[in-house]
């Protein structure tokens, strides 16, 4: 590969993640026990950089802490994985973002998050990122922070000429010049179907987010894969890596940092698709977020090719 270690500037949310299992979820008013609670480093954005990290990238984090406790621990867990905190904000007006998670015993999982300080991330502190920051392979970004940040992040990405992936989770309604910045998309077919306005079949979705946006799709599907248009109106379905999934939380987050590395690296989009894939599936089969990320060497086991990932 000519790029050995690609740099990747990820812009998004850190929260504190507290979860515990439970045999079913509540309903309205209903009150259960649960099990095996954790708090535990999340966010999309820190989960992305850490993923990012771990499979070789120099990391450029950029996001807004609160000035606590958790923001505290949250330096201490990056910098512990190696990424560049230079930009990395802490206010003292809010709290540091934090994310209830539920854990079912299919794996599936219910959240409750509230941003915090992730909303007071502002455009000033995204150009003087951008000033530290000169030399980026690709920018990857998703709407857990202060959209009018982001926005901003993205027109300084365009007019840099750096490539940007951008996961639109959680779905946040935006203008469309907001996703049309972008290189690539990785929605999943809910996340899809927002952006539209309805729902279709993941081909036509697809081929109608291209013709909206102009940009290139990569719909997730979970456990069966992913859907690609790379050139219109071509989509082409990379198949699923399927395990016994034991959480779920953060696979998406893993998908989109792994596709990043890759992409940096110069790696064929089906073929980044498909190892994303597998990171994901990697992923899932460990409880905790950060805890399942994997680590290059362990992809590179994994994937069983004639050659190393990286």
């Amino acid at each position: 590969m000519s790029i050995k270690n690609p740099k990747i500037h990820v812009i998004g949310s850190y929260a504190v993640g507290m979860t515990m299992n439970t045999k079913q979820f509540p309903r309205v008013g209903e009150t259960i026990a649960g099990h095996d609670f954790k708090q535990i480093h999340g966010g999309k954005g820190a989960n992305q950089a850490v993923a990012a990290a771990r499979l070789g990238a120099d990391v450029f984090f950029t996001t807004c802490l609160g000035s606590d406790v958790f923001g505290d621990l949250a330096l201490k867990m990056l910098k512990k994985e190696g990424i560049n905190t230079s930009s990395v904000v802490q206010c003292s007006k809010a709290s540091t973002g934090v994310g209830f998670v539920m854990v079912g015993e299919s794996g599936d999982n219910e959240i409750l998050i509230d941003l915090g300080a992730n909303e007071k991330l502002t455009a000033e502190n995204i150009d003087e990122a951008f000033a530290y920051n000169f030399d980026t392979d690709i920018m990857l970004v998703q709407l857990e922070a202060n959209l009018n940040a982001v926005y901003h992040a993205l027109n300084l990405a365009n007019k840099r000429n750096i490539p940007v992936i951008l996961n639109p989770a959680p779905f946040r309604k935006v203008p469309d010049e907001f996703v049309s910045l972008a290189t690539y998309i990785t929605p999943n077919q809910t996340e899809a179907s927002s952006l539209l306005g309805y729902s279709a079949e993941p081909q036509e979705l697809c081929r109608k987010l291209y013709e909206k946006f102009k940009v290139k799709v990569i719909l997730t599907a979970g456990e069966d894969g992913a859907y690609v248009l790379e050139t219109y109106p071509n989509v082409i379905m990379v198949d699923g890596d399927k395990v016994d999934a034991i959480d779920t939380t953060g696979a998406g987050d893993c998908f989109s940092a792994t596709l990043a590395v890759m992409i940096a690296n110069g790696v064929d989009l089906l073929k980044a698709v498909k190892i994303a894939n597998i990171s994901a599936a990697m992923s899932v089969q460990i409880s905790g977020v950060v805890e399942s990320l994997p680590y290059i060497k362990d992809l590179n086991k994994r994937f069983q090719i004639e050659e190393e990932v990286l």
